[in-house]
């Protein structure tokens, strides 16, 4: 099976992760999406996210409709931070014989030098780098990359304030997230 792994904090999740997430999934004829929500990010620490459970029932909202999503809840069962080159590590260690995509942004691929081994991760996984439209992403030696360009106009960071401000009917936010 060709497993696409989408790991984010979905503090909250949005139509903008759904959208991309299929994007990635049409462009390299993936199986499945596997959302996975981490536990503290190591480029994030000092703004702990949302209750891992909460993240995971508004992951279930998002993706209730959708045959191709599934969420791999492995990073939250673990303690301390989280490394996506562990992770990597462990789900093709607990489910061999599939072929893997990281899936992320144009912003991660621009920091994966800063994360921790990404070459582990490039020997277990071909990436899926989502462009916005007009990006260049340069590719890696020894990295497999496949680019997929498109954009959402979600943002994360306006959904939270509108969130902490008490607003509701927010663009591209399941109402019944973050309620």
């Amino acid at each position: 099976m060709r497993i696409g792994i989408f790991g984010g904090s979905f503090d909250p999740v949005h139509e903008g992760h759904i959208h991309l997430a299929g994007l990635a999934r049409r462009a390299a004829s993936l199986d499945e999406v596997w959302f996975l929500p981490c536990r503290i990010s190591p480029h994030k620490a000092a703004s702990p996210p949302t209750a891992g459970e909460t993240r995971v029932r508004w992951l279930e909202i998002a993706t209730a409709d959708l045959p191709w999503a599934r969420i791999e809840n492995y990073e939250l069962q673990r303690e301390g931070a989280s490394y996506s080159y562990k992770t990597m590590q462990a789900l093709a260690e607990m489910h061999p014989g599939h072929e893997w995509f990281w899936i992320m942004g144009g912003d991660q691929w621009t920091a994966l030098p800063t994360w921790k081994h990404p070459e582990i991760i490039a020997g277990l996984a071909s990436f899926i780098v989502l462009a916005r439209n007009g990006s260049i992403v340069p590719e890696r030696p020894g990295y497999r990359l496949q680019t997929v360009t498109g954009e959402h106009p979600a943002s994360a960071t306006e959904i939270r304030r509108a969130l902490a401000a008490g607003e509701t009917g927010i663009p591209f936010l399941d109402p019944r997230i973050g309620a």
